[in-house]
């Protein structure tokens, strides 16, 4: 018995290890710092604001856990990676009964990152196939969508852009959104990175084990909650963070911060929505990761 786990612990920091060299070998490929290869999550947003006539007092938690698997091709300059992830999220807002206080998702991201010979952009293709319910089984509602992001690297400039669109087949509807981005190596010490609307992160390195910074994220997803219901979530935080690298890779983040014009709804096929007038909150985040910094 010891010797299986003394194995399986071996070939998992094997595994790692692999990632890791390829990963850093072929930093070009990733706009961003670091490249987190696991990751789990728990944001937690009690509610703190009395309630009002346009407020409901709400409760919103949130967990999810996702890991990334690279796969390069016979040219060793573009890849497949696949990037599934689980969450859920419970929600509570007084006064509301509409829907199931626990919703699901399970996705499978799956991207082409290609460069572009003799230039310098690149190319990200993602189709996105996901289950979200109120449940995950056999009879689970799916969603497919996918993105398209161009990135561009400003030779000599520390800097690289990015636009393209987001496409996903909702249960309130078809829905499209242009995507911009950026990577900014501001200094030695300090990045910019992120893709708008999705998230944006200024980090800096305050010594080799903690970074710190501020980051901003949105989150808009629709689940199945019946036959004629789903329950839909527009979520934005904006937040300070601290990073501690208990070693090279394993990362603990902490981050506190306020949800900004969130909105809970529910609707039917027939397209009659209702507000749930959720009421913005402070939120906390604790996350894990196993992270590769690219730079």
């Amino acid at each position: 018995m010891t010797s299986t786990i003394f194995y399986k612990a071996s070939a998992l920091r094997l595994t790692l290890a692999l990632i890791t060299a390829m990963l850093v070998s072929e930093e070009k490929l990733f706009s961003q710092p670091y490249i987190d290869v696991a990751n789990a999550r728990l944001v937690k947003s009690p509610n703190i604001t009395q309630p009002s006539k346009d407020r409901n007092s709400t409760n919103l938690d949130y967990f999810n856990v996702s890991i990334t698997l690279l796969f390069f091709l016979a040219n060793k300059k573009d890849a497949i990676v696949l990037s599934p992830f689980f969450e859920k999220w419970s929600s509570t807002v007084s006064g509301v009964n509409l829907c199931n206080q626990f919703h699901y998702g399970v996705a499978l991201p799956v991207s082409l990152l290609k460069s572009i010979p003799r230039s310098n952009w690149s190319l990200l293709t993602t189709a996105i196939f996901r289950m979200n319910d109120m449940q995950i089984d056999r009879d689970g509602k799916w969603q497919f969508g996918g993105a398209v992001l161009v990135s561009n690297h400003v030779r000599g400039n520390n800097l690289t852009y990015k636009f393209g669109v987001y496409v996903n087949r909702e249960f309130f509807g078809l829905f499209i959104i242009p995507l911009v981005g950026i990577d900014w190596k501001i200094s030695d010490r300090t990045n910019l990175f992120g893709v708008l609307p999705a998230s944006l992160t200024l980090e800096h390195e305050l010594n080799k084990h903690f970074f710190s910074g501020v980051a901003f994220r949105t989150f808009t997803n629709s689940y199945h909650d019946s036959i004629q219901k789903y329950w839909r979530i527009d979520e934005n935080q904006l937040g300070v963070f601290v990073d501690y690298y208990i070693d090279k890779h394993i990362v603990l983040n902490m981050e506190a911060g306020y949800s900004l014009f969130r909105k809970i709804r529910s609707g039917g096929k027939d397209n009659i929505t209702y507000n749930w007038n959720a009421s913005d909150n402070p939120y906390f985040k604790l996350s894990l990761a196993y992270r590769i910094r690219t730079r």
